[in-house]
């Protein structure tokens, strides 16, 4: 049967396994929205107040489910408001599907309302960008849009739709998209990597990216055991390696331990897999990207592992490239005959424990015992969603990951991320635990938000940590020019803030204070928020 082109997206973004959609509602999308509401209610709608904070939801439900993400944006202004988040999906290889709605091709170039050039706006954010004139290639639209999105390095996907488009009418076949493409490592590729590790002294495994599987992650510390290699991760992928496995030594990126320094410029090898060579994963001594590793040709030998063609070779030359899947490489490395290293893995563990158990807060409220204390507290798929900032160092640093898909955060430094990321973990997985963590600069960022999680009654924890100022800004001023500019922050009373929204709050200042907060907090069947009070040097990295 002919029918219009709203039903037939509906219907193919549900054959394709989408289960939430989170928006905005707003001109160019309605048709779409009352029939995934209405006539095809296979998917959720979760409707935000921003969205901004709607494409960063999209973003959490994909991280914390493994998922593709499903945003939907009406005409410029609404689609132009998610471009910080289609940036982070971008940088943090998450796969996302944003669709937008267009004006009428009658009125293209004549300035209509809301329109824009959406081609221009997006190409250089994603890995692809289509508008679909015709509802008869809607499915085949989706189709290869959710293939590309999940492919290779995940990363976000652009479908435009005129207006027309959703009310013209057609018959066309529902097209499921295929399963990703999954090349493994080939027989010579193997055998180098099997050299390259016999001949090794001191190798180093660093894992990174998106597109893990629980079964490649299982292979990936298999490999690891049976090779006795220590174990580094990528910015913000704590949570692809239990952090209290004796492999573990700890993460790339900001925050970075000094010893591990020293550490990887002894190593003779590195097997990185699935993590891309780019400035941040490489910020050594002083915060200098690419000073971790020498570019373009490291001093030990390198081994790359992608599945993007493009990421091999791009900054560093390998001494073996090799495209494949990270999951299938995984099971691959799994099988290579085992060997000890002597003291290698226990000295970087040894040094990773002191790191983890260093350090110290000033002020009456120890940020280092809080984010113990939630551990502690928390169950071990419990989902933390953090924001940008220098408060985000205390819980990286001190809070401890177990399971794959409970760390949330932004590799591309967004401020605003950690609530609305959050939301999107919690509507999708209602039977974990999910806290999400701010400064009051950050939170301030998509505040609105809260709204969003009180009125579809999510259960939820937010820890607001409160400075008064934007904190990472005013350390780089002050370690640059001696003093800060347009740092210090005029902040509402958080507590009443929340309560306006019918959420529960409480203000925390002294460290003895926190843990019976956040019982209260984690007993509640909705919405808390914790103000944290801290002074300014509080949350400057830990000492």
């Amino acid at each position: 049967m002919a029918r219009n082109g709203a039903d037939i997206l509906a219907q193919s973004l549900i054959a394709s396994g989408l289960t939430h959609g989170f928006h905005v509602p707003g001109e160019g999308i309605l048709d779409l929205l009352d029939a995934l509401e209405h006539r095809h209610p296979g998917i959720a709608l979760v409707h935000c107040r921003h969205e901004a904070g709607s494409a960063f939801a999209a973003i959490g439900h994909a991280r914390a489910t493994g998922a593709v993400g499903l945003c939907i944006a009406g005409r410029a202004p609404g689609a132009l408001n998610t471009c910080l988040a289609l940036h982070t999906a971008w940088t943090d290889a998450v796969p996302l599907l944003l669709i937008i709605g267009q004006a009428a091709a009658a009125f293209a170039g004549r300035e209509a309302f809301l329109d824009t050039a959406f081609h221009q706006v997006f190409t250089p954010l994603a890995k692809l960008v289509t508008q679909v004139d015709d509802p008869a290639r809607l499915p085949e639209a989706v189709s290869r849009a959710i293939h590309v999105a999940r492919s290779g390095q995940p990363g976000p996907v652009v479908l435009i739709v005129p207006e027309e488009t959703f009310r013209a009418t057609a018959d066309p076949a529902i097209l499921p998209p295929p399963p990703p493409i999954a090349p493994a490592p080939g027989a010579t590729d193997f055998a180098a990597i099997e050299s390259a590790l016999g001949a090794a002294e001191r190798p180093l495994l660093i894992l990174g990216g998106g597109g893990w599987s629980d079964a490649g992650l299982d292979a990936a510390r298999r490999f690891a055991e049976a090779q006795d290699l220590p174990v580094l991760v990528s910015y913000r992928r704590r949570d692809l390696f239990d952090n209290d496995h004796p492999n573990f030594i700890g993460e790339l990126g900001i925050g970075l331990d000094p010893s591990l320094t020293a550490r990887v410029a002894a190593a003779d090898l590195l097997v990185v897999l699935n993590m891309r060579l780019g400035e941040l994963n490489t910020i050594g001594e002083g915060f200098h990207g690419f000073s971790l590793l020498a570019a373009p040709r490291p001093a030990m030998r390198l081994v790359h592992i992608h599945a993007d063609a493009g990421e091999l070779n791009r900054v560093y030359q390998a001494d073996r490239a090799v495209l494949a899947e990270p999951n299938e490489a995984a099971e691959a490395l799994a099988r290579l005959p085992g060997r000890t290293r002597g003291d290698w893995r226990g000295a970087g563990r040894a040094a990773h424990l002191a790191y983890r158990a260093g350090g110290e807060c000033p002020g009456p409220l120890d940020l280092k015992a809080v984010f113990t204390q939630l551990r502690a507290a928390l169950p071990p798929d419990a989902v933390l969603s953090v924001g940008a900032g220098a408060y985000a160092l205390w819980a990286q640093r001190y809070f401890i990951h177990h399971q794959p898909r409970c760390q949330l955060g932004p590799k591309s430094g967004a401020m605003g991320y950690g609530l609305p990321a959050a939301i999107g973990a919690a509507v999708s997985c209602p039977g974990r635990t999910v806290v999400a963590l701010a400064g009051d600069g950050c939170f301030m960022m998509n505040a609105e938000e809260l709204a969003t999680a009180v009125h579809h009654r999510l259960r939820l924890v937010v820890l607001v940590m409160d400075n008064g100022s934007f904190g990472a800004i005013r350390i780089g001023q002050e370690r640059a020019f001696g003093r800060p500019t347009g740092v210090a922050l005029t902040n509402p009373d958080f507590v009443d803030f929340a309560r306006s929204f019918g959420a529960k709050a409480e203000r925390v200042a002294e460290t003895a204070a926190f843990a019976p907060a956040l019982a209260r907090a984690l007993g509640h069947d909705g919405v808390t928020l914790l103000h944290l009070v801290v002074p300014p040097e509080a949350t400057r990295p830990p000492r």
